[in-house]
């Protein structure tokens, strides 16, 4: 699955979307370094801007997005929870001969 484009909320701020849909799980700054080169500062994000925390600096606002990883716990206990035969059935393996 592709991630979804970061969404611009203002000139140089981009919020980057993952799961859960409806806040981001990070934003990225963009920033000019000392030699007048372009740089994107990744932070984790929090409805209080003080709790945010930067993840990266990055060259592309591509590299900052691809930094983002999704959470993938919900997707692991849902394959935990459905293990099994299709049909549900757990049918007992017959005895190896000796």
């Amino acid at each position: 699955m592709p991630n979804p484009a970061p969404i611009r909320i203002d000139t140089d701020t981009w919020a980057i979307m993952r799961e859960p849909k409806d806040h981001p799980v990070a934003l990225v700054q963009r920033f000019t370094d000392t030699t007048g080169e372009a740089r994107f500062l990744a932070l984790k994000w929090h409805p209080e801007p003080a709790k945010r925390r930067m993840t990266g600096i990055y060259v592309t606002l591509q590299d900052a997005d691809r930094s983002v990883l999704w959470d993938l716990a919900p997707v692991r206990a849902a394959m935990a929870k459905n293990a099994g035969p299709p049909n549900g059935l757990k049918v007992p393996r017959p005895a190896m001969p000796t």
